[in-house]
């Protein structure tokens, strides 16, 4: 075989592996597709949502088609239960103590809200002890008068005494905020 029937055969072969293909893709635009846009969703938008298919509390579960799951199905030993949570608590939506709940989530806020104010004062108590101090070694160091001195000493003293009682008001805020989570996680679990 020389050259050009070798160029020939390569082309006849190459020509009868791409018109099957072209074909094929032919036949596949004939259809009206939104070809990887919405997938046929524009097809469903006047039907109406089916309240039996999509269940909030147990989203992908159609309760019809999986009869035999146990928390659908119990062969009528007791009353199913449809308000029940994925980790197996029950959803009361009932508004029976819904003032008292409302009343202790305000607590937890306020009480929260103060730990926040004292660690932020505690914080700035820090900074201007330690603002003091360096004030201190800077007047020992340039050799500044003896009542300078005393006066450094007396303002490092009363910021010490500050932030011992702002550590003593945020333990006392921190305890009264564990209380109120605890308080809240009580009722939460009554109702």
């Amino acid at each position: 075989m020389n050259r050009s029937s070798k160029i020939i055969f390569a082309g006849v072969l190459a020509g009868s592996l791409v018109v099957p293909g072209i074909l094929k893709t032919a036949h596949a635009k004939d259809g009206v597709e939104n070809h990887g846009q919405h997938k046929g969703w524009e097809n469903n938008h006047s039907q109406k949502f089916d309240h039996l298919t999509h269940d909030r509390r147990d989203f992908g579960h159609n309760q019809k088609d999986f009869h035999h799951d146990n928390r659908w199905d119990n062969h009528g030993r007791q009353p199913v239960r449809r308000d029940v949570r994925h980790d197996g608590r029950f959803d009361n939506r009932s508004p029976h103590n819904k003032a008292e709940i409302r009343h202790d989530f305000k607590d937890v806020r306020n009480a929260h809200n103060e730990v926040k104010q004292d660690r932020t004062e505690l914080r700035k108590d820090t900074t201007e002890l330690r603002k003091d101090r360096v004030e201190l070694r800077k007047d020992i160091r340039n050799g500044a008068s003896k009542t300078e001195i005393l006066n450094d000493r007396k303002e490092i003293r009363d910021d010490v005494r500050e932030i011992k009682g702002d550590r003593v008001e945020l333990r006392k805020d921190q305890n009264t905020l564990s209380t109120a989570r605890q308080e809240l996680k009580s009722d939460l679990r009554k109702r």
